[in-house]
Parts: C-alpha cells; sequence; structure tokens
C-alpha cells in the first residue's frame, strides 16, 4: 500500500511518521516545497502538490498543510479519487466541510480528521467505566508556550488562531461527554491578541455532565485531564497530545477510600493505533461513521465560535 504526504511538516516527521513506519508493505511518498530527508521508508518525493496527485499511484492522501490550505488540497486530492485524511482543523469553515463530506460521500471516499488522542490507551481505560447517567464533572486544559513568531498559527490570513486550531479538541470531548444530550454554555469566552483570537473558555452542562476547557497559546505548558465521576477521580496528564518517547500514567482518587492508586501504560504512538483504523475501514469500504462523526464536531465547533 501506498500513502502520500502532502506537506512535510513538523507533526508528521515528529509523530505520523513514527506511527506509519511499524506497518509493513507500507510506501511513504512525500510532496514538500522544501527539502525531504530520506526516511526508510520514504520511496519517492515530489517538490510541487499538484504533479504529486497526478503521479501518484497512492489511493490515500494525508494534508499536513497550513490551516489555510486544507479545503483546497484536500477538494483537490477528492477530486483524483483518494482517501483522504487531513491535519486538524480539517477545513476553517463549516460550509468548506460539508462540501468535503458531499464529495466524498457522493465518491464513497474516506474522509478524516486527524484527532488521535482518543486512541491513547489511558482514555480508553477510564471512559470505559465511566457512567455518564451518574454526575460527572470533566476540567481540562491545553495552553503551549509562546511559538516562534514567523508561526503560521499567528496569522489569520494562513488560518492561524487559538480557535480554529484548537477547537477540534474541544468539539471532540463535547461530542463524546454530551452526544444526544440536551447541553448549555454558561460560558463561551475568547481573548484576543494582535486581533487573532489566542485563548478560549467554554464551560457546558447536562442534567448530568458538566465540562469547564481552557485552551490558549502564549502560556506555560498544560495539557491534561480530570474526570469526577461517582467517587471517583481520574487525572490524565500529556492528555491532548501524548508523547511517543515516555511512559505514561492514570491517577485515580477513591473519594470513598481515600486512597490513590497510580496505573502505568508502555509507551504508544496513537497515530499507529489510528493508521489501524484507517486501514481497516479502508479494506472495508465502510466510512460512515467518519462523515457523521465529522459533521457533527463541526456543528459544535460553529457554536463555540
Amino acid at each position: 500500500m501506498k500513502i502520500l504526504i502532502l506537506g512535510n511538516s513538523s507533526i508528521f516527521k515528529r509523530k505520523v511518521y513514527l506511527g506509519l513506519k511499524n506497518f509493513r508493505n507500507l510506501e511513504i511518498e512525500v510532496a514538500s516545497r522544501g527539502k525531504v530527508i530520506k526516511k526508510k521508508l520514504i520511496s519517492k518525493s515530489y517538490n510541487s502538490y499538484s504533479d504529486a496527485l497526478n503521479k501518484t499511484e497512492a489511493k490515500l492522501v494525508y494534508i499536513s498543510l497550513i490551516n489555510s490550505e486544507h479545503y483546497k488540497w484536500a477538494l483537490k486530492a477528492l477530486n483524483k479519487h483518494k482517501h483522504v485524511i487531513v491535519d486538524k482543523p480539517i477545513t476553517t469553515s463549516f460550509n468548506e466541510t460539508k462540501n468535503l463530506i458531499k464529495i466524498a460521500k457522493k465518491k464513497k471516499l474516506l474522509l478524516s480528521e486527524a484527532i488521535v488522542f482518543q486512541y491513547d490507551l489511558r482514555f480508553k481505560k477510564v471512559t470505559e467505566n465511566l457512567d455518564l447517567n451518574k454526575s460527572t464533572k470533566i476540567f481540562c486544559k491545553f495552553h503551549i508556550p509562546k511559538l516562534q513568531k514567523n508561526n503560521f498559527r499567528y496569522f489569520r490570513k494562513y488560518g492561524g488562531g487559538c480557535l480554529n486550531d484548537m477547537s477540534p479538541y474541544a468539539s471532540y470531548l463535547i461530542n463524546f461527554f454530551f452526544k444526544n444530550k440536551n447541553f448549555t454554555f454558561i460560558k463561551n469566552n475568547k481573548y484576543y491578541f494582535n486581533k487573532l483570537i489566542n485563548k478560549f473558555d467554554i464551560s457546558l452542562r447536562s442534567k448530568k455532565v458538566s465540562l469547564d476547557a481552557s485552551f490558549s497559546f502564549d502560556n506555560d505548558y498544560k495539557n491534561q485531564i480530570e474526570i469526577h465521576n461517582n467517587s471517583k477521580i481520574f487525572y490524565i496528564d500529556y492528555f491532548f497530545s501524548p508523547p511517543i518517547n515516555k511512559k505514561l500514567k492514570i491517577k485515580v482518587y477513591d473519594k470513598l477510600k481515600s486512597n490513590q492508586k497510580i496505573i502505568n501504560f508502555n509507551r504508544q504512538n496513537v497515530f499507529y493505533s489510528y493508521f489501524v483504523d484507517i486501514f481497516k475501514l479502508i479494506k472495508k469500504n465502510k466510512f460512515n461513521f467518519f462523515y457523521k462523526e465529522i459533521n457533527d464536531r463541526e456543528k459544535i465547533k460553529k457554536k463555540i465560535s
């Protein structure tokens, strides 16, 4: 099998490639406007995205470009009859995303936004033991330090801003914890710097579930979730972007027993787990789950915006 990567991005080099290299009989082609560093599985490189789409035999395209380029190249790839994965955010507008879903459905192609933290075994361990019919409180923070001043995330024309970049995380959590539930926004605050949103805070409530979340640029690093359910509190660090080079853990505090235990986990590349799912679904030709997930999350992102 072949996969074409559009964009030799940092996320591709640091995480996506390391997830893909564990698959046998997989060839990776990379299209980049810059130099592509030679790696074991990279069988071919292109210096033009258009040439790559016209010449490649790959059936799957992973788009890892600046946010403002996502829609353009996802559309071109779908029209070349390619399955498409797009780094978050899938696009920078609800109408663009709806159009991609419409085309993917018509052509019976995969369309996926690369949100992968839900493949973290720690998240699976916690959520499979939750009872969302009981009182549940979720608190999470994802703050990142100051980026280089020329980073595209600081420029509106490139689809920058914290809301574009981090609302996919928020929309996934809302869709997961409040699915089929009536909920109300108690707080939906946005903070601006140089006319661009660099922080947003949200609070939601349903009958049994509450979520308080904060996302920001240019802040002390925080990447965590805390879930209160029944008598237990679950704490997961490095939640939204789990590192692949260290062992991770869950802290569990039992209020009834007044004790804390730590559950340790082996190293995991969540991108590998994500691609296992992707390749299975391509083989089965079953994509409706992804269409619905993207559409539901985009509706939530629209409310946050």
